[in-house]
């Protein structure tokens, strides 16, 4: 009996020390929750360097392939999954954990990009004296995706020549005047304008066909953005319980900056982007039926909230209360955003979803909520008034509602530009470009972030207004929505940077269909594969809530069978390596099986 007691005494000591471990942080500095972050951008570019330099990568050995089941497995193998996990992943992972003290100095993803320099260098050949040898021979044009005047009239005299061929570039200008050509997604994903060079390889070329139309393609630069702080998100969920992860990381209790309190922020941001596909459609629908869509979205998500509830009760688990509150947590803010953006989408005919958020955040916080907090006595009823009702109870949770909301309208606005191969297609709703144009939409990009940046500058430089999370304040605010447009930003740089030489798919087919060229052939491969997006990361974002939802059981069994507290850094890392390399799996395994979660 005495040693139950015991056991229950220490069970109750630990579960104190483990609340008391993510309370009453105060943070660390903005800048340095940057650099952890912009380690995302160095490994896919040091991803990307690999596997379009490197001569054994799986992009350059399913490029070399003509058979659609060979580039598949290639594409799915096990060779491919490590070095997606070991460059994209594990770096993460690093710079979170051991080589946190070092991310401030610049030090972790300058080394990055060090290793994607000898890389291309060592590994790799001279790609501009290629390309220019390729454009030479093969004399596309891509800047337009279409062929010029002497082009086209080449192709007719080849009639003569070719029957077979001839007519394979006709029907190609056929269907384009008919109804022109989009960037489409190609098979499992593949972010990049697709077409099926194998069908080319044959002695009597088959017919090329364009692309079907699609107002909002893939996008590469969109896809890596989302699949690394998701990546990152799941990685702070269980490390933020082992020593191995800096206290100053954890999120704020209630004034501050941290890594933690911009990934909840960058998580609402990043599905507001994507929840702009939605509205970039034609077909205007019934309040009604817009409302039971969203409803659709939510009661699951509810849901999942009552079940997190439900179950950290049943076990016991640690909480933080002063994170969201008594019963409200995060599932229930993601849950509540369908609902009360839809009452928004009647208006964004008549005024931009940013403006909208803006409003929400600026009229409710400055003239009403930051009036209150500092003068009515708001804030001291947030942090120190008795829990007696649903609302006090929950108090974090539901006043800090409604920045989420602003931040979930501004994403939405966002990814209006983002989506669309035309940034202005939203306002003008018909569209004549036949590829994404990435230095429009990187100037709009621009200036944007400097619109925010001067905004969040004034809010918390010039206003003084302190950054809270807990609150989601008017900084909080700016804080997120000008980080995530800047990192949005800066991945569309750095695509721009890496395919700047690049030729489209299509141009290649039209070149080697006009030639009549095998990519079979040893003499006439095209030595350098087009940018795609990481296989990894597209398995992520095709499955992000089952991802998100299997991290959290993970952290929760992982907390219930160890003391992680106690637990030595070199342990520390190895659990969290086995953890994440469970999650990235289980995503790849669902990617390649074809299975969804549809809510």
């Amino acid at each position: 009996m005495n040693s139950d007691s015991s056991a229950a005494a220490a069970a109750a000591a630990y579960k104190a020390a483990k609340e008391a471990w993510v309370t009453g942080h105060t943070g660390g500095s903005m800048t340095e929750a940057t650099l952890i972050t912009a380690s995302a951008l160095t490994t896919f570019i040091f991803w990307s360097s690999i596997q379009k330099y490197h001569p054994k990568s799986p992009a350059r050995q399913g490029f070399q392939t003509t058979s659609k089941a060979s580039k598949a497995k290639i594409r799915n193998s096990i060779g491919s999954f490590l070095l997606d996990f070991i460059t994209l992943v594990v770096p993460l992972l690093l710079g979170c954990t051991l080589f946190a003290d070092y991310a401030y100095g610049y030090l972790w993803p300058i080394a990055l990009l060090v290793f994607a320099v000898v890389v291309k260098s060592v590994a790799g050949p001279d790609d501009k004296d290629i390309l220019k040898k390729e454009t030479k021979r093969f004399k596309w044009r891509d800047s337009e995706d279409e062929y010029t005047a002497d082009e086209q009239d080449n192709a007719k005299g080849d009639v003569s020549k070719n029957e077979g061929q001839s007519s394979s570039i006709e029907n190609v200008q056929d269907q384009e005047e008919e109804s022109g050509f989009r960037q489409r997604k190609g098979a499992r994903g593949s972010d990049h304008a697709a077409v099926q060079l194998e069908d080319l390889t044959t002695d009597t070329p088959k017919k090329l066909k364009p692309a079907k139309y699609e107002e909002n393609p893939h996008k590469i630069f969109l896809s890596v953005y989302r699949a690394s702080m998701m990546i990152l998100t799941c990685i702070a969920i269980l490390a933020v319980d082992f020593p191995i992860f800096p206290r100053r990381f954890g999120k704020v209790e209630v004034y501050g900056t941290s890594l933690m309190d911009l990934g909840v922020g960058s998580f609402v941001f990043s599905s507001g982007v994507v929840s702009a596909r939605g509205y970039l459609k034609k077909e205007t629908m019934p309040f009604g039926k817009q409302m039971v869509l969203a409803l659709r979205t939510s009661i699951p998500l509810l849901i999942l909230g009552v079940g997190r509830y439900i179950s950290t009760k049943g076990v016991d688990y640690q909480e933080h209360v002063t994170e969201y509150g008594m019963h409200w947590n995060f599932f229930f803010t993601l849950g509540f955003l369908p609902i009360f953006v839809t009452f928004f989408r009647s208006l964004a005919d008549y005024v931009r979803f940013s403006i909208l958020g803006t409003a929400v955040a600026v009229g409710k916080y400055f003239r009403f909520y930051q009036c209150f907090l500092t003068f009515g006595g708001l804030e001291e009823f947030i942090q120190h008034a008795p829990r007696v009702d649903i609302i006090s109870m929950n108090k974090e949770g539901i006043f800090s509602f409604a920045g989420y909301l602003a931040i979930f309208l501004v994403g939405v606005d966002v990814g209006l530009y983002v989506l669309p191969n035309d940034p202005y297609f939203f306002m003008r709703r018909k569209s004549n470009k036949k590829k994404a144009k990435k230095g429009k939409l990187a100037m709009i990009l621009v200036s944007l972030e400097f619109l925010l940046s001067m905004a969040f500058v004034t809010s918390y430089g010039i206003l003084h207004i302190p950054v809270s999370r807990q609150m989601a304040n008017l900084s909080y605010f700016f804080w997120v929505i000008t980080f995530n447009t800047g990192y949005i930003l800066c991945f569309l740089l750095a695509e721009i940077a890496i395919t700047k030489d690049e030729p489209s798919a299509l141009a290649i087919a039209r070149a080697q269909a006009k030639a009549n060229i095998s990519t079979a052939s040893g003499s006439a491969k095209i030595l350098l594969p087009p940018l795609t997006c990481p296989p990894l990361l597209e398995a992520v974002n095709r499955n992000g809530l089952a991802v998100f939802l299997f991290a959290n059981i993970l952290t929760g069994l992982v907390n219930l069978s160890i003391k992680t507290l106690y637990t030595p850094n070199s342990q520390a890392l190895a659990i969290l390596t086995a953890y994440i390399a469970i999650i990235s799996a289980a995503a790849w395994v669902w990617q390649v099986m074809g299975w969804k979660l549809k809510l």
